[in-house]
């Protein structure tokens, strides 16, 4: 990640949950629950979730089956404080957080059943050393699943151009008292690559197989999943 990005995050930490869940309606977790449903897990599955906040992604893994190995990493460390402190009340420690960089994750080779990361591909520095690095720490066959904001389809569009505006850039800016962060979002999100062009990217790569793509709340969000590459 670029070194501005996590402490930019830090700076809206204790605030970064609430506000999510007021701009959405709570509705990015449940495109959270719906990409678990698109994998196939078992216990004692090793899962390692990148760009990993205040663990979202991480928890939601553990209420689908507590009987996983789950660590998440991230480069902000009071997004990793906070993901900690519900760690323990919550899950009593079941986790495992770390500091880490997506693009150079700490981890071996095939380390993992499935590599996870939520909202925060758009972030990293090098978005194919991440995929590289993502491949690496995979088993054979193990399971990729991404989930990042991309483009509404065309009727809506206009719709959410006024909601970025409003809700985002301004509305969050103030409750976050941190306007530079939101505009960094709608502006981050309006330069990522979303749906087949994500896809394409992908593939170009050849680290993957069985490459999907699935579209959210009419393409604000999307759902990418795949298999490593032997």
């Amino acid at each position: 990640m670029r070194k501005s990005i996590p402490a930019m995050f830090d700076e809206i930490a204790r605030r970064y949950d609430l506000i999510n869940d007021i701009l959405s309606f709570g509705i990015h977790r449940t495109w959270l629950k719906k990409a678990i449903r698109k994998l196939h897990l078992e216990d004692g599955f090793r899962i390692l979730d990148l760009a990993t906040g205040t663990g979202n992604f991480v928890f939601e893994f553990l209420r689908t089956n507590h009987n996983l190995d789950v660590v998440g990493i991230d480069l902000a460390e009071k997004m990793l404080e906070i993901a900690k402190e519900r760690n323990f009340k919550q899950f009593n420690n079941k986790a495992k957080f770390l500091i880490g960089d997506a693009t150079r994750i700490p981890f071996e080779d095939n380390a993992f059943d499935v590599v996870s990361i939520s909202y925060g591909i758009r972030n990293v520095q090098d978005i194919k050393k991440c995929l590289f690095e993502i491949h690496r720490v995979l088993k054979p066959n193990g399971q990729l699943v991404i989930v990042e904001f991309g483009k509404p389809r065309t009727w809506f569009l206009p719709i959410y151009k006024a909601y970025q505006k409003i809700f985002i850039s301004f509305l969050a800016g103030v409750i976050s008292r941190n306007r530079s962060a939101y505009r960094y979002f709608v502006n981050s999100v309006n330069k990522f690559p979303y749906g087949k062009e994500f896809l394409n990217l992908m593939k170009e790569l050849n680290l993957f197989h069985s490459l999907l793509f699935y579209s959210l709340n009419f393409g604000v969000a999307y759902i990418y999943i795949g298999k490593a590459r032997k």
